[in-house]
This record gives structure tokens, C-alpha cells and sequence, in this order.
């Protein structure tokens, strides 16, 4: 149904003149009798008696004034939604983060909304190789995650982190010596199934520096790798920026190297437009 007839309804009913009517409307008077005439051939009731006085509402047409009221207010909230949608001014964001931006996206986030409080965010933490799946398919419109990235992905760089050492700060580790003081304490390591990525960015660090710790025990998540490391049962090698979110009692030491540091990253699927979205992306650019 078109609602450009049900607007030229409810304005009739509320004038009870068709020439009243017809210039609020800015039509003329033979097109707005036109246009009651299909809406009541489409309806097929009468909503009007005609009368040298006007226009007043058959009792069907006072039944159904209402609820045309209510489809027409409804359809120009619509209407304003879009217009803000469009804008990048109302809507809904999906995001993911990885541990590396466990303080960053928050803040971004929060800035963001300063802006922009009629969007509604969801944030959710991703292990790197499923954040990526997520951008690919769509079910993610942004993402904090490692660079580089491979297209259709695109990405605007925003800090660094890097690799390191946590180990039970009451163990005696001379950073002098890292690797053989190290020899002495078993070594913990991130699944390569749960996090791919990752222990596929510290295996290669291992190789560049020609270490070959010996995985005494896995972990599937960071959180229990620290767990373990707290307890003293060994060390690991995780991101640098986790020691903001660790217990006091462990100590991390940065590791160099070419593979030991990377660059983190706003990243979304250029493949798809989203007006929200953009909004977000030129807010971090500035």
C-alpha cells in the first residue's frame, strides 16, 4: 500500500474539508479525491461522506484512522532512522578485539560514543584467525587485530605490540642470559589449534632466535596460561600488553627481534559499505 495515501487519508480526516486538506497537502483538489478513491478501492470500504460541508468519517474510517495514524508515524520514524543510519549517526556496530587491544578498543569505543550515543556497540574478544573469519563473512563490521592484513580486508595501523617472557617474579632470571636461565624452568605454551596465529608468531620467533624450548604443557587461552605461570609450574611467551591485564606476581620481560614485534590495527571488509561503520573509522583516523 502506498503511504503517500494513507497520509492524504489521515489529513482529510483531520481537516474534514477536501479544499483544506488539499492545500496542506500541496496537491490539488481533484487529485486528493483521486487519491481517497483507490485507497478506498484497495481497502474496499468508504471512508468519507461526501457533503456540501466537507468530508466526515464513515464509521469504517473512523475504525480504521488509528491504526493509518499509527502505520504513517511509524513509517516516518522509519524514515528519520534511515536518514540517521545513512549518516553514521544511529545504528549498530559488531566489533571484535584481540588481547593485544584489550585497553585500546574500549577507549576507542568510548570516544566514539561521545559522538555518537545512538549507536549501539558490541564488543566481543576473538582469538586472531576466527576475527578474521568474522570480518570475511560479515558477521563483524570492525576489528582490532595484528597487521598486515590480505584483502578484501583493509586496516589503518594504530599502536605496536611485541613478544614476551612471563615468568613468576620470584624466579631467578638473569635477562643477560635469558635463554639459559630460562633452561631451567619449563616452558608453557598457547594451543596452536584454539590460537593459530599466534603460536604461529611465537614458533617463528623461536626459529629466528634459534630456540627450542621443549612444551612441558599446553594452554587453549592466555588467562590460564598466566594461571599456570602465577603457580609456578613455568614460563610462557605471550603479548607484551597482557601485563596489564596480569596478576602482580608476574614479571614480563620484551623480547626482540624482527618477529618479536608487530604493528595492531583498526581492520574491516572493504567489500561491504556500512555508513556506521565509516563514521567509526574517520573517528579513530583523526
Amino acid at each position: 500500500m502506498d503511504v503517500d495515501l494513507l497520509r492524504t487519508f489521515c489529513q482529510l480526516a483531520d481537516d474534514k474539508n477536501y479544499r483544506v486538506a488539499s492545500e496542506h497537502l500541496y496537491i490539488t483538489q481533484s487529485a486528493l479525491t483521486k487519491k481517497i478513491k483507490r485507497l478506498e478501492e484497495q481497502l474496499n470500504v468508504v471512508l468519507f461522506d461526501r457533503g456540501r460541508h466537507g468530508a466526515a468519517l464513515t464509521p469504517m474510517g473512523s475504525v480504521l484512522l488509528p491504526e493509518a495514524k499509527r502505520v504513517l508515524k511509524g513509517f516516518e520514524s522509519f524514515q528519520t532512522l534511515a536518514a540517521f543510519v545513512a549518516e553514521g549517526t544511529s545504528g549498530h556496530l559488531n566489533i571484535g578485539y584481540g588481547i593485544s587491544s584489550f585497553h585500546e578498543a574500549p577507549n576507542y569505543i568510548a570516544r566514539f560514543k561521545q559522538d555518537y550515543p545512538d549507536v549501539h556497540v558490541t564488543l566481543n574478544d576473538y582469538p586472531s584467525h576466527k576475527l578474521v573469519e568474522e570480518l570475511l563473512i560479515g558477521n563483524l563490521q570492525l576489528g582490532f587485530d595484528r597487521l598486515p592484513v590480505e584483502p578484501p580486508l583493509t586496516a589503518i595501523p594504530l599502536f605496536s605490540d611485541r613478544l614476551a617472557i612471563a615468568i613468576h617474579q620470584e624466579e631467578n632470571i638473569d635477562e643477560q642470559h635469558l635463554w639459559q636461565s630460562l633452561s631451567h624452568h619449563h616452558y608453557l605454551a598457547l594451543s596452536r589449534d584454539k590460537n593459530p596465529t599466534m603460536n604461529k608468531h611465537i614458533t617463528t620467533y623461536l626459529w629466528e632466535t634459534q630456540q627450542r624450548p621443549t612444551v612441558v604443557e599446553e594452554a587453549d587461552d592466555i588467562i590460564t596460561l598466566l594461571a599456570l605461570v602465577s603457580a609456578r609450574l613455568g614460563y610462557t611467551i605471550i603479548p607484551a600488553s597482557v601485563a596489564r591485564i596480569s596478576q602482580p606476581q608476574i614479571r614480563f620481560i620484551p623480547l626482540n627481534g624482527d618477529h618479536a614485534k608487530w604493528s595492531v590495527g583498526l581492520l574491516w571488509n572493504a567489500n561491504f559499505s556500512d555508513p556506521v561503520r565509516r563514521a567509526f573509522i574517520q573517528k579513530v583516523n583523526r
